[in-house]
Formats: C-alpha cells, structure tokens, sequence
C-alpha cells in the first residue's frame, strides 16, 4: 500500500480512534491529544492533495473488498478540496480550543451547600448546581465529527455517505448542547432537523439503488446515464430521488424556508463550536448534494423544474438572509443570519447543471468556450464560495465569540471602540469581511467572477443581478458588524468605554495568544484569493464531464 492510500484511510480512523480515547483521559490529556490529532489530520490530508494536484484519483477498497461488496474510499478533485478546508480550519479550531478551554462549553457542577439554609427548611439533601466553562465532552464529540466530515467527502458509495452525515450531525447536535441550559432547545430542534434530513436523504438512496442495483456513486451514475439515453427509460424513480434527498439535505444545510434551526443553534453554541458549525457541518450537506447532482443524477432534463425551484429557493435566501442581518444588534445572530444568507449563493448553480452547452458569449472576439466550461466555471466558483466562506465564517464566529467571552456581551453597541483595545480581533473580522462580501484578492470575489461568467456562457443573467444585491447586501451588514468596533470616540471630548472585562485570574487565556487563530483564519480567507486558476484546475480530477 502506498503512503496516499494509507493517508486516504488514517484521515478516517485517526481523529474516530482520537475521539474513543479522549474519553479515558483527563482535562489536559485530550487537549494535548487533540492539538496532536488536529496536526496529524492536517498531515495526513497534505498527501492527498498533492497527489489529486498531480491529476491522479485515489481510491482504496478497505478490507481488498471490492464494490460493490466492499467500502470504498475515493479522492478526486473535489473530495481533496474539501478535505484541506476541513483539515486546515479544523486545526485552528483545534489549537484555540485547547489554548482556551474555557470555550468548550459549559459544565453543570455540584456547588457549595448553604448550611444556614439546611438547618432552617431541614429539606434541600443535594447542594445547588453551578455552571461552569469549559466541558470534558467537547474533544471526543469534536474529533468524532472531524471523523465523520472526512468520511462524507472521501467514500465511494451512498450508504456509508449516509453514515457520515448521521455522525456529523448527531455530534453536531451534542455540540451545540455544550452550550449549557439556554442552547438546549436550540440543540433539541436541530436533532428533530438533522433527523429528518438524514431520513428523507436515506429513502431517496434506496429509490436509486432500486432502479441501479448499486450504491457506488459512480456506477449509479453511469447507470442512470444509460438509462437516461433509453427513450423509453422511465426514470420517476431517479427524479423522486433526487428531490427527497435535495430536500433532506437542504434542510441540513439551512436554505431558505428551512432555516430556522440554524440562528438559534449556531448562536448560543460555545466559542468553539459556532465556528465548526458554521464552517464545516453544513459543508458536509454542499458536499453530497453537489455529488448526487453531478456524478449520480446527471443532466436530466427532468430535474429542470427540480433545479429552477432551488436555485430560486437560494437567491431568496440571499435576500432574506441578508436583510434579517442587517436587523440584528448581536454580533453571533447576525453572523448566524449572513451563514444564512451565504448559503444561497450555493444553489445558483443547478440551473446550469441542465444547461451546460448554452453560451452566449461563444462567437464574440477573443473569447473561446471549450467543451463543458460553462458547467466547469459554475462548479469551481459554487465551491470557491463555499471554501472561501468556510475560512471567513470561521474566523468571524471565533471573534465574536473571544469578545463575547471578554466582555459578557456580543451587543455590538456595547462594544463600540473595542478595536482600540483588541486590534486584532477586528482586523480578523475585517479580514473576514473581505472575503464575504466578495472583494478583489479574496477567495470569494474569485467566485463570484467563476459563477457570474458561467452564468452570462450559460445565458442566465438574472443571476447577475442576484449576485449584484447579494454582494451590496454583505457589505451593509458586515460594515454594521465591523465599523463600530472601530469607533475611537463619540466626538473629540468624550472617551468610549466598553464593558466591564471578565477576565478572570485562572483564564488569562481571554487576552492570550488565542487571538491569533481567527486572525490566521482571517488572512487565509485574502490569501487564498490567489488560487481561483490552480482551484479550477483540480476540481478537473475526476469530474464527471
């Protein structure tokens, strides 16, 4: 076996084997073992990567079992990316976490007995409970779901895709539990969604293997094509499919009308987790929905109504999204509502899928369009967005979240001047700006330009005018977010204050250098603007078209 091959099964089984023994350790054992497995992932995906680069898709049968018999791990253009945005931001994460314990969650602990009390009511036997930060549970949750996002964009077959997303989100869930008694509704309803998404994506994989007879993802998909050129193929079976498990799965992800679990979830999550959550949970539903649609269901034509439902169901999302951050005065919400908002973009492409020889731009002087840039164009800009949004999302959660738990508040009036105080927390939010809103030199302006292209090739120019609003309706919200932290006085006479600091003796972390983990997050989010071209090239390794 070959050190990519065993990289491609260790990035699986390392952070699942990290999680089970997190368990038997203490505090500062899972913190030094989490940081340890947070590197080795990060190490183990490196490989991968630079063997998907050189143009080469991995693929290892665990066991020698062969599909269908057996699982299979594979690693194309689009796994390998998704796999490095995962490792890198999931070790970042991982570092603050440990640096910040305190940031984990909350824990409920016995509390001191009053005394007085007992010798006058004679009644109260147990002593009060106490909440306190930081939580033992987040490490083997945390590495758990690390597991389970690697397993969903390395295999080779629907049902254990299923299975990794039921890791994912079942973590994902005890994780934003963490958050102590007020996070506990908010947990409950994202289990009733992660539940429900997960059935109907399960239902819509046993119609495709009823009408393929195989749950390998490629296979299916030459199946269906081949059935697809038979006129009289009948293929209800394939399109129900497809619209159970785009429903399910964009009930995971949040898209618009189905979005009302993500606010409170990723809100009253712990410092730790929105981050993750925002980042990397949700990525694991874009991930599968952009497989299905692109190496299983194929271009049908009849999906068209399917893919025009979607991505009109995105560009309101963008919209409302938008409009619903701009109403918030909280930092966490608003950033939650913009997760919201971002997420819209995502769908914009489906109508292309069905499209992709249309090119209004083919003919016109020193323009050429091969053979399937359109639908190449669209993907490598959906997924641009989706990376670059990850890194920005990322960054932005774990300051709001530091400020948060500096100042007891994310009230974004109370905390006017705060960047006077912490320059670097701001300038990571202001980093992370950049890459939202879509400006030049950031990942996500190298989307936008991908997707809008694609759609002017494909003819679609309402997407213009939806990419267009969506980026004014960023910069409004994010300016609201960032421009008062940057605030230095009222006028030249009065001094701003901010609110009592919690800084406690035994966390002098919340001053720390914790700080730089959203700030390196916040730089990755500009820097990688410069990888749109190489980004492009690599989703080309192993795409169906």
């Amino acid at each position: 076996m070959s050190l990519t091959l065993f990289c491609l099964g260790a990035v699986v089984l390392v952070p699942l084997l990290a999680s089970a023994l997190s368990v038997l350790l203490g505090s500062l054992a899972r913190r030094v073992l989490g940081v340890i497995t947070s590197a080795a992932v990060l190490g183990l995906s490196t490989p991968i990567l630079v063997q998907v680069t050189s143009g080469q898709t991995l693929e290892l049968a665990l066991g020698g079992f062969e599909s269908p018999l057996g699982i299979t791990l594979r690693a194309d253009g689009l796994s390998a990316l998704f796999l490095a945005m995962t490792a890198v931001v999931g070790a970042v994460v991982s570092c603050y976490a440990a640096a910040r314990p305190a940031s984990t969650g909350k824990r409920l602990v016995p509390g001191t007995p009053d005394r007085d009390a007992d010798k006058q009511h004679h009644r109260r036997t147990e002593p009060p409970g106490v909440w306190r930060a930081g939580h033992a549970g987040f490490w083997p949750l945390w590495l758990g779901c690390w597991s389970g996002l690697n397993a969903v964009f390395l295999s080779g077959d629907l049902f254990n895709t299923y299975v990794g997303l039921e890791l994912v989100g079942l973590t994902a869930v005890a994780l934003v539990a963490l958050g102590g008694r007020d996070a506990w509704p908010a947990a409950l309803r994202y289990l009733f969604i992660a539940v429900l998404g997960s059935l109907l994506f399960l239902i819509g994989v046993a119609l495709i293997y009823s009408v393929t007879g195989t749950l390998d993802i490629i296979d299916s998909g030459e199946i269906i094509t081949g059935l697809a050129a038979e006129d009289d193929a009948d293929l209800a079976a394939v399109v129900l499919a497809l619209c159970l498990i785009s429903l399910g799965l964009a009930l995971k992800v949040a898209l618009v009308p189905l979005h009302r679990w993500l606010i409170p979830a990723h809100s009253s999550a712990p410092s730790a987790v929105s981050p993750l959550l925002s980042a990397l949970v949700i990525k694991a539903a874009l991930f599968v929905l952009l497989r299905v649609w692109l190496w299983v269901a194929g271009p049908l034509p009849e999906l068209a109504i399917l893919a025009g439902v979607l991505a009109g169901m995105g560009a309101a999302a963008i919209l409302v999204g938008s409009v619903m951050a701009l109403r918030q005065s909280r930092l966490k919400p608003l950033i939650a509502y913009s997760t919201v908002a971002q997420v819209g973009y995502w769908f914009l492409l489906l109508p292309l899928l069905l499209d992709p020889e249309t090119s209004a731009l083919e003919g016109q002087p020193g323009t050429t369009l091969d053979e399937g840039a359109v639908l190449a164009g669209a993907l490598s800009g959906t997924v641009a967005l989706a990376l670059g949004h990850g890194l920005a999302k990322a960054s932005l959660f774990l300051s709001a979240g530091h400020l948060k738990d500096l100042y007891g508040t994310d009230e974004i009036a109370d905390l006017r001047g705060a960047g006077r105080a912490h320059p670097m927390l701001v300038m990571s939010m202001g980093l992370s700006a950049v890459g939202l809103i879509g400006l030049p030199l950031s990942l996500g302006f190298s989307g936008k330009w991908l997707l809008a292209t694609s759609a002017v090739a494909a003819g679609h120019y309402w997407m213009l005018v939806v990419l267009v609003a969506g980026t004014l309706f960023s910069a409004a919200y994010l300016l609201k977010a960032v421009a008062p932290l940057l605030v230095m006085s009222e006028d030249d006479q009065t001094e701003l204050t901010l609110p009592q600091a919690q800084t406690r003796p035994e966390d002098p972390t919340l001053t720390g250098k914790a700080q730089l983990a959203p700030f390196v997050l916040g730089l990755l989010t500009v820097l990688t603007g410069f990888l749109g071209v190489w980004l492009t090239g690599v989703l080309e390794v192993g795409a169906p078209w």
